[in-house]
């Protein structure tokens, strides 16, 4: 059943000459109108929408997020009947936040496939403010295309920014950049993914393939190590 799954997607993303007309906001309309996920109640706050392999195929990268404050991500292109028609997916995850999605914004970054196997690259961008306290972060979420699946199998902070009360009248806060790298592996090998600190390059975080994700998951230290 799996393998007839796989093919029927592989034929739709190898269909020639398909028109590009999905629309954005109906397709998350659409997205989010998927069993499991909460109907929404108004437009979203944020959402990623790119074209996803050769522009000739139609297919459309597209996340949202749902009520319940999870990216529900899918591949999509216009359906027969003119409604948006799900491809691969729809998966969902939690995204690195220190507060409520608020100020968001969802980037697909186009990343390179782990090992051979596709991948997707999602940023999420958040910023937050309330009385006496704001915070700002920036996240790269990886999921891996496995036919008609996707599947989240890594997370991490590539920023983040908190300030919360005031000593002697000034802001107090911290500050971390983080960058993301990939150690060369075997041919086809799943590579190990390092998070270094993108000012001292001092190495935070290891993350290897363990079968089915990467360990740890995620990498969302925060508080910082220190001030600054």
């Amino acid at each position: 059943m799996m393998a007839l799954a796989r093919l029927l997607v592989a034929l739709a993303l190898m269909a020639p000459g398909a028109a590009l007309t999905l629309d954005e906001r109906t397709a998350a309309r659409a997205l989010l109108a998927t069993p499991g996920q909460d109907a929404p109640t108004g437009e979203p706050p944020c959402i990623a929408f790119a074209p996803w392999g050769a522009p000739a195929e139609g297919v459309f990268l597209v996340a949202v997020p749902n009520d319940r404050e999870e990216i529900v991500v899918a591949l999509m292109r216009d359906g027969a009947d003119g409604q948006p028609a799900i491809l691969a997916g729809p998966a969902s995850f939690e995204p690195i936040t220190l507060g409520p999605l608020w100020a968001c914004l969802l980037t697909a970054v186009e990343q390179a496939p782990l090992g051979v196997r596709p991948t997707i690259g999602i940023r999420v961008s958040n910023s937050y403010t309330s009385t006496g306290r704001s915070t700002s972060t920036a996240a790269l979420h990886l999921l891996l295309v496995e036919g008609a699946v996707l599947r989240p199998v890594f997370g991490s902070l590539v920023s983040a920014v908190h300030s919360e009360g005031e000593i002697g009248g000034r802001r107090t806060g911290w500050t971390r950049r983080y960058q993301v790298e990939r150690r060369p592996a075997p041919q086809g090998a799943m590579p190990e993914i390092t998070i270094r600190d993108a000012r001292t390059r001092r190495v935070v975080s290891r993350h290897r393939w363990r079968g089915e994700a990467y360990h740890p998951p995620v990498f969302d230290r925060f508080p910082p190590v220190g001030p600054g």
